[in-house]
């Protein structure tokens, strides 16, 4: 079983029955307890789940937003990369905006991790404001809306009115589809909508996109290429992308 897959059952068994231990895992994923030791230590690490001697519980103490497994394990390790990436063109005393994707909320781990970078962030996810709510190198400021979305984000004509009350130096945001020819597309008005914003609002874009997100198109335009700063990706991007890219003089990142 994949580790994402793994991931998924933990968080469901944890969420559903309160603690769990190790052994009871191992034996229900059918792989060793050095296996799901080494998974529930990630998840801790991720502020996911609490781990135990033993094993793990739900997270029981604090402000924490719980959302259901899925998008944000997906091609998790690539999208770690491309957070820790995107993190290094964020300068000290940067003003930033980052959305409500879920490689975004790893770059608001990354964000957290590094108080010597201080920042002012701007977001529409209640996952990365939960997450960067208690950190003192962040001037946070959480954006309003209907909550919508997995994990929850403000969305909608009111969240992208009050992102018109800011002007920040980058914004780092993720997206459903990438046509180099088009441009970015979403697949939700709403969310194509708050992008909108956020792009006006922004001296420079880039765009965090594993390869799964690059070919055909969905059915709302965000914005033109010529409007991106940087798209970075993972390595296993297409050559054909990597080349067209080139041609087109649009600044790709394969980490």
């Amino acid at each position: 079983m994949k580790i994402d897959d793994r991931f998924e059952v933990i968080i469901r068994e944890v969420q559903e029955k309160g603690k769990v231990r190790v052994a009871e895992l191992s034996e229900l994923l059918g792989c060793s307890e050095v296996t799901i030791r080494n998974d529930i230590r990630k998840l801790d690490e991720q502020g996911v789940i609490h781990k135990t001697h033993g094993g793990a519980e739900k997270l029981g103490h604090g402000l924490t937003v719980q959302f259901s497994p899925g998008e944000y394990y997906l091609n998790a390790e690539c999208k770690k990369k491309i957070a820790r990436r995107s993190y290094e063109y964020i300068c000290d005393q940067d003003s930033i905006m980052i959305d409500d994707s879920t490689t975004c909320c790893y770059l608001a781990q990354c964000i957290k991790e590094h108080p010597e970078k201080r920042l002012s962030v701007v977001t529409n996810s209640l996952y990365a404001a939960v997450l960067l709510s208690d950190t003192q190198h962040v001037n946070l400021h959480l954006l309003g809306g209907q909550l919508l979305s997995n994990p929850a984000a403000a969305m909608g004509t009111t969240t992208a009115e009050n992102v018109m009350q800011y002007h920040v130096n980058k914004l780092f945001t993720g997206i459903n589809r990438i046509d180099l020819k088009v441009g970015l597309t979403s697949a939700d008005e709403m969310h194509a909508e708050v992008k909108r914003a956020m792009i006006g609002r922004s001296d420079e874009i880039y765009v965090l996109a594993d390869h799964t997100k690059f070919g055909g198109g969905s059915l709302f335009t965000v914005c033109e290429m010529k409007d991106i700063k940087r798209i970075i990706t993972d390595s296993a991007v297409s050559a054909e992308i990597i080349e067209l890219a080139g041609r087109m003089k649009i600044r790709l990142d394969a980490v």
